[in-house]
């Protein structure tokens, strides 16, 4: 589990913008295909991975703590 994005992206081969893509590296949401058929790679467009993105340690510190 982790955080989701909604990201503005523009197609680096064609310059189409789409402003609704979804981005979520924890649940294997990590590239968007535009409709030229160019497919780019979310995390690094964004520079955000999937260490970046997960919040498993919060998770583990909260069970731990009620344990």
């Amino acid at each position: 589990m982790g955080d989701r994005y909604f990201l503005k992206i523009i197609c680096p081969k064609c310059g189409v913008h789409d402003d609704d893509v979804y981005y979520a590296p924890t649940c294997g949401f990590v590239a968007w295909q535009c409709k030229c058929g160019h497919t780019v790679d979310l995390e690094k467009y964004t520079g955000i991975g999937y260490e970046e993105a997960s919040n498993a340690t919060e998770i583990k510190q909260m069970l731990d703590e009620i344990q």
